[in-house]
């Protein structure tokens, strides 16, 4: 896996209030929404990902831990790339919560909890190529 995160994914309880509090508040504008509810807001080149808490733990495959849930995610070229780093990630001590599958929006991913639980989503998806500069490679 390479030494990059592209997106930060943060599970909360009530996205309309945030996205309230970003888009009106502070003026930001959502780049996509997503069919499970989430918001999602460029920010240089990660995208900052509000979603459903238990949405999201129900994807890790873990309970929704008190307080929300929060994952980084790693973008590869390929779905063998996910299969690839979720195998090594296990191999160095890391516990797969939830396997690589298809997922909501085309995306092909899994997650796992490093040694000290902290969630990382591997993630190939059709419109967002990783990118080695500061900016999305594709989907806008």
């Amino acid at each position: 896996m390479r030494q990059m995160i592209n997106m930060v994914m943060i599970g909360i309880e009530d996205i309309k209030a945030v996205r309230g509090f970003y888009e009106d508040g502070l003026g930001w504008a959502a780049w996509r929404t997503g069919g499970s509810g989430s918001v999602m807001y460029r920010t240089g080149g990660v995208v900052l990902v509000f979603l459903d808490a238990a949405y999201l733990a129900a994807e890790r495959g873990v309970a929704v831990p008190r307080g929300g849930a929060t994952s980084l995610a790693s973008f590869v070229a390929s779905r063998d790339e996910v299969d690839d780093a979720l195998s090594r990630a296990a191999a160095a001590g890391a516990v797969v919560t939830s396997p690589p599958r298809d997922r909501d929006g085309g995306l092909y991913s899994g997650y796992f909890d490093d040694p000290q639980g902290l969630s990382w989503e591997v993630v190939w998806s059709p419109d967002m190529a990783p990118a080695e500069d500061s900016s999305l490679a594709a989907g806008g």
